[in-house]
C-alpha cells in the first residue's frame, strides 16, 4: 500500500471517528433525495474528475457515500443509527457481543474501517478483542495505552489488523481497522 493511500485512509477514518465522537441526540435532518456532486477543485493542480454520490436512508438515520479517485480507484462509507457492516468486513476478526455498528469506511484493495459502540467497559472490550483474535491466530505486535484508549496491533495472512477502545465507562467506542500489511 503506498504512503499516498495509507494517508487517504487515516484522514478518512480520522474524519469518520470525529463526526462519531461529535455526535448528539439531536434528531437526525430531513432525508435527502440521493446527490451527484463534483469534488471542488484542487487549488494546487487540475480540477479532480471525482465524484461523490451520497444518500440518507428513508429516515435520515445513516448518510452513505461512494466516491472515485481520478485513478478510478472507489471507497465507500457510512455513518450513524442503521450502518450495516460490509461484507468485505474479514469473517476472522469477531465483533464484541452486543456492539453496534457506527461507522465504516471501505477502499478495496486498500483497508476498512469499522467502528462500534458498546455500552461495556473498555478493558473487557479490549480484552475480548486479544484474546479473540490471538486464539485464531493473530500474532498480536504491540498493546498501548494511551490518555485512556487502549489499543493493539496484530498480524496474520499478510493482513494488520488494530483495534482501538476509547470513550467513557458504558460508552465507549471501537475500531477496527484492517489493511493490507505493509
Amino acid at each position: 500500500m503506498s504512503p499516498k493511500n495509507i494517508r487517504m485512509l487515516v484522514t478518512a477514518a480520522a474524519a469518520s471517528l470525529l463526526l462519531i465522537g461529535c455526535g448528539s441526540e439531536e434528531s437526525a435532518p430531513e432525508a435527502q433525495e440521493p446527490a451527484e456532486r463534483p469534488m471542488p477543485a484542487n487549488p494546487s493542480g487540475p480540477i479532480p474528475r471525482n465524484k461523490i454520490v451520497e444518500r440518507s436512508d428513508p429516515d435520515g438515520k445513516a448518510m452513505h457515500l461512494t466516491a472515485t479517485d481520478p485513478e478510478g480507484k472507489q471507497f465507500t462509507a457510512s455513518i450513524g443509527e442503521r450502518v450495516e457492516i460490509p461484507e468485505a468486513f474479514p469473517k476472522d476478526i469477531p465483533i464484541f457481543p452486543g456492539s453496534t455498528p457506527m461507522a465504516f469506511l471501505y477502499a478495496p484493495g486498500e483497508g476498512i474501517i469499522v467502528t462500534f459502540k458498546s455500552g461495556e467497559e473498555q478493558q473487557a472490550i479490549f480484552d475480548f478483542y486479544e484474546s479473540s483474535l490471538s486464539g485464531d491466530g493473530w500474532d498480536i505486535l504491540e498493546n498501548a495505552v494511551d490518555s485512556g484508549k487502549l489499543s493493539f496491533e496484530a498480524v496474520k495472512d499478510a493482513r494488520k489488523v488494530t483495534v482501538t477502545v476509547a470513550g467513557t465507562e458504558g460508552d465507549a467506542r471501537v475500531s477496527v481497522i484492517v489493511t493490507p500489511e505493509s
